[in-house]
């Protein structure tokens, strides 16, 4: 009897912390927005928007081009269970991609892609909303979009930063765009800028996002010159006088290595853009 009872008892000693791991882990995985993206961007359906739609989704969010329903509908709708899981996932506080960047130019970035679709269709979803008279749907998938958005750079290189800008501001015309054509109220006003000032000074972390790219040119003859580019990248990104020094940095390095820098003018112009679509949108709100 002593014998059965000691054999149970290790049992229990030896499964009970498994399955308080598996338990633990689940959990941790479960909290992960990332996990929820991945889900939407298989439920996705004949999503791709073209380069001469998005050109069209920006008239629409500008004015000149009004936004037709009778277009767009069956693709929202379609796509609906892919933006809902999106939403979901926005609810998360924390989003880890699992980029792995020991792999250098070669980490993988389709998510980023699909990230651009998802985002994108999700405006569209916002108008097919606002048009059919529920804005209360159409503001919380703005809440969401905006979340999303900024999501989409989290951990990653300037590509994905960059398209998470695009994103953003996509987002931040659509919200002037259903308070132009119907007014917020002020509770809807109040979640969006909640959502806004989730994104924090600046929106984005250009920074982090100019560090994993140039620690990706980590070719041992090019350390010395990427210290100083570095150096010089991050001082412009705080003060747009500093780039005279970075072309200086850019133009010693050798020829390859110049041409795999990020262009910084680009880069900062992109960073005064957000910046200033920011302070337009808590304007308006």
């Amino acid at each position: 009897m002593k014998t059965r009872l000691l054999i149970a008892t290790a049992i229990l000693l030896l499964t009970v912390p498994a399955s308080f791991a598996a338990s633990q882990q689940k959990t941790t995985l479960g909290d992960n927005a990332a996990l929820r993206y991945w889900a939407a961007f298989s439920q996705m359906q004949d999503s791709a928007i073209s380069d001469d739609e998005a050109k069209q989704l920006n008239g629409i969010l500008a004015g000149p081009v009004p936004y037709d329903d009778s277009k767009y509908k069956d693709l929202v709708e379609k796509n609906r269970p892919a933006l809902d899981t999106m939403a979901r996932g926005t609810a998360s506080a924390n989003c880890d991609w699992g980029l792995d960047y020991p792999m250098g130019p070669d980490t993988p970035v389709d998510y980023v892609r699909k990230a651009l679709e998802l985002g994108r269709l999700n405006v569209l979803y916002v108008f097919h909303l606002e048009i059919n008279g529920d804005q209360a749907g159409a503001v919380r998938a703005l809440v969401a979009g905006v979340r999303f958005s900024h999501d989409v750079a989290n951990g990653g290189s300037l590509f994905a930063t960059a398209v998470a800008k695009e994103l953003l501001t996509t987002h931040f015309r659509a919200i002037g765009f259903v308070e132009h054509i119907a007014g917020l109220t002020a509770a809807q006003k109040a979640d969006l800028k909640k959502a806004i000032a989730g994104l924090g000074p600046s929106g984005l972390d250009w920074q982090s996002a100019i560090q994993r790219d140039l620690a990706a040119l980590n070719k041992p003859e090019w350390q010395a010159p990427m210290r100083s580019i570095a150096q010089s990248f991050m001082a412009a990104l705080n003060d747009r006088a500093a780039l005279p020094d970075l072309a200086a940095s850019i133009a010693k390095a050798p020829q390859e290595l110049q041409q795999a820098v990020p262009n910084p003018v680009r880069v900062l112009d992109e960073q005064r853009d957000l910046a200033e679509q920011l302070k337009q949108i808590r304007l308006v709100l």
